[in-house]
This record gives structure tokens, sequence and C-alpha cells, in this order.
């Protein structure tokens, strides 16, 4: 921090890392202070890919592109909210081969065909003092349709406009049947140990189911669900295990 004995007028505001302004000292300028933004593990992951994939749509062949470009033009897409967009070739090449990735599935590099996934099944949250499940209250093709896992930190939010906060936890490939403990899926995706009653009381979790399909890589929009810790009791764990 420095000390302005002379000064011209009244000199307020930032000019490019310096801010004057007048505290009970008098008029003083000082560097503006620097915020560091640190990404996590799985932003940095999801960063790493879209350069990756962003890279593969370059080392394409022009026929291929103009394939893919095609069939943006023929298909609309439905985003995660259920919203019909018109994207790109490119922004199909992306979406497709990212959905993929997460099964673990080569790259294409022409486009599939037109194969929509199942719906995501309904369910339920069920919380209890140790544990956060997910309660199925639909069959659903965990073979064709894959089903991610999207959760979030404790808020305060009440709507499922949870783009901002939301996690990916886990891809469901093998029927988990009715009940699937998310726990420590939900712990590895916040960074926060599941404790309701005494960390975060009275704060709404929120859980997105959303399917891929597993051939052609398209996925459909999110179904969420959300549930208040308020409602952690012990009559809970009964309802898991007899139900």
């Amino acid at each position: 921090m420095a000390r302005i004995v002379y000064t011209i007028g009244e000199l307020m505001g930032s000019v490019g890392g310096l801010t004057f302004q007048r505290n009970r000292s008098g008029k003083i300028v000082r560097f503006r202070p620097t915020v560091g933004k640190k990404s996590t593990n799985a932003q940095q992951t999801a960063h790493a890919k879209h350069l990756t994939f962003l890279r593969g749509w370059q080392l394409l062949t022009l026929a291929q592109k103009v394939s893919w470009n095609a069939y943006a033009i023929t298909w609309l897409k439905t985003n995660k909210f259920g919203e019909d967009k018109q994207l790109t070739g490119q922004n199909w090449y992306e979406s497709i081969n990212f959905m993929r990735s997460l099964l673990g599935l080569s790259e294409l590099t022409d486009p599939p065909a037109h194969l929509l996934p199942i719906a995501p099944p309904s369910f339920e949250l069920i919380v209890t003092p140790d544990k956060l499940y997910i309660h199925f209250t639909f069959l659903h093709d965990y073979t064709d349709s894959p089903v991610i896992v999207w959760t979030s930190t404790p808020s305060r939010r009440v709507t499922n406009s949870i783009n901002q906060i939301r996690k990916y936890a886990m891809i469901i490939t093998v029927d988990p049947g009715d009940i699937l403990d998310i726990t420590t899926q939900w712990e590895n995706a916040t960074g926060i140990t599941w404790n309701p009653e005494q960390i975060f009381p009275n704060t709404n979790i929120f859980v997105c189911l959303e399917s891929v399909n597993a051939a052609s890589g398209i996925s459909s929009a999110m179904l969420c669900s959300n549930i208040s810790t308020a409602e952690t009791t012990a009559d809970n764990s009964e309802l898991i295990f007899y139900s």
C-alpha cells in the first residue's frame, strides 16, 4: 500500500492493476487483489476431454465433417432441460463422443444412426443419517440405455434449475435393483462427508438422471428430484430394508 502525497484533483477508481481510494488515512493507492480459481478434478477431466474432441474434430477429413454437418441439419438435439436445439456438426460430434467416453466406448469419426435413449426411470430419494439412496420406481433397460447420475451439494434452492451446481456422480450400466446406495458417489462428487444431521440440516439435495443410448451416444433430457435433509429419520432406514 502507498500513500499519495501529491494529487491533481480527485483521483478515484482503478487503473490497470492499481486502485485509488480514500480512507481515514487520506488518499491511498494499492494493488488490486487477484482471485485465483482452481478447477476440481472432475472439471479438469471435462476440460481435457473437450480439448481432446476439439483436436479430434480438427483431424477429421473434409468428407467426415460434411457428414456431421449434414447430420446436424437433419436432427435436432434435445438438451438436458428437454429443449430442442439446433446443433452444429462439431457440437454433435463432441456431445456424442463425450457420452461414449463415459461408457468406455471408442470415438466415432462418422455420425451414428440416430438412435434415441429410453427415458430415465422414475425415482425417489431417501435420506438417512448415514446414507443417500435412490429408490427406482420404474423398470429400465440399463444395457441399451445406461443412466448417468448427477448430484448437487446441499442447497437452499427449491427448484431443479441446478445446472451451475450439478456434479457427475456415476453411470449405471447394470440393473441396480429397486434401491441404490449413492452415498460414496455423492461424497466423491461433492467433496463433502455425508452427515446431514450435523453438517447440513434443513437443506435440499438434488439428484438428476440422464440416460444415454449405448450405440449412438445420444443423451436424454434430465429427470430430477430433490429431498430435504430435514426428512432424515430412522424411519427411512426401515423403508430401505423392508420395502
